[in-house]
């Protein structure tokens, strides 16, 4: 039972949390194309607009590895901290085998988190297997990546 309070207050009814704000961000919105290519360098641009018919880039735009570009041109790619695998994150906040992206037959692609300790995150939120659309947000470990389709630069114009 304890001690009771010194002022008769009930102490049950007295609760005090504490939140570490710092880590939280916003959960990012659907970004506009024009949006998205002022993010780029013209190099990087450039790399999406020649991208292969079917294929997808991963672009880290900020945080740990910035700058760092992923081609997306198989059907299965393994996404971890195993040497072997097909996207290579060096970090303790990775999984050997964090997640897999693949693409269907008509060109779409999916993430699939591969029961990742610290999880796989689309657009800020937890999934275990979401579609992938042009513009998103994939959280790995430490690593922010964004999603780029050539398919949809044409298609939608610049």
């Amino acid at each position: 039972m304890g001690i009771p309070p010194i002022d008769g207050s009930n102490p049950s009814s007295e609760l005090t949390s504490t939140i570490n704000v710092s880590s939280l961000h916003a959960v990012p919105g659907t970004r506009e194309n024009s949006e998205l290519l002022a993010l780029l360098s013209p190099e990087e641009s450039a790399i999406i607009s020649a991208l292969p018919e079917r294929a997808a880039m991963l672009i880290s735009l900020s945080g740990p590895g910035r700058g760092s570009r992923y081609l997306l041109d198989q059907d299965h790619l393994a996404i971890g901290r195993d040497p072997a695998g097909a996207i290579f994150l060096d970090d303790i906040t990775v999984s050997r085998k964090h997640c897999e992206i693949s693409r269907s037959n008509d060109g779409k692609f999916e993430i699939n988190d591969l029961n990742s300790l610290n999880g796989t995150y689309l657009n800020a939120i937890s999934t275990v297997k979401s579609p992938l659309h042009h513009g998103d947000e994939v959280q790995i470990g430490k690593y922010r990546l964004t999603f780029f389709q050539s398919d949809y630069l044409e298609n939608k114009g610049k």
